[in-house]
């Protein structure tokens, strides 16, 4: 089962991995980076060993979840369809990113179903965070050219 994995990183050359379903994981030749990726065990063994590759110090480790935690992740897990990837890169970290629904996006951006009721989708827009990332959506914008 996936779960959150934690790398430290240190010494060696940059790098960019971008492992499925997973936000770009950045390495800039800093002292030390914490990069992140959900991911099963033999997944981020194989990213440590990559890193490694480039040079690095690697420390990986999936920090202990609560019961809460893992029914959270569960349900997200199963919302996703196992495989199944986000519609973009930026859909974890988008407040508009809600796995209770089909097509995970309550914009509605994600071209898989209905976003949010339309009241919904005008009372959170007062919020900097939800309008900021209505305004940077890259599916939004692509069907905007």
């Amino acid at each position: 089962m996936k779960q959150m994995w934690i790398f430290r990183v240190s010494g060696g050359e940059p790098f960019e991995l971008t492992p499925k379903g997973n936000l770009p994981m950045r390495y800039e030749g800093q002292a030390e980076t914490l990069l992140r990726c959900l991911c099963t065990q033999l997944e981020a063994t194989v990213l440590e060993n990559h890193m490694r590759s480039y040079g690095c110090e690697v420390e990986a480790h999936s920090p202990q979840e609560t019961a809460e935690q893992k029914e959270r992740r569960t349900n997200i897990m199963h919302a996703l369809g196992g495989d199944r990837v986000f519609p973009c890169v930026r859909c974890p970290e988008c407040a508009w990113f809600d796995p209770e629904i089909e097509s995970l996006c309550g914009a509605g951006f994600s071209q898989k179903g209905p976003g949010w009721k339309p009241e919904a989708i005008e009372g959170v827009m007062t919020n900097p965070k939800y309008a900021a990332d209505f305004q940077a959506c890259p599916i939004k914008n692509r069907a905007i050219q």
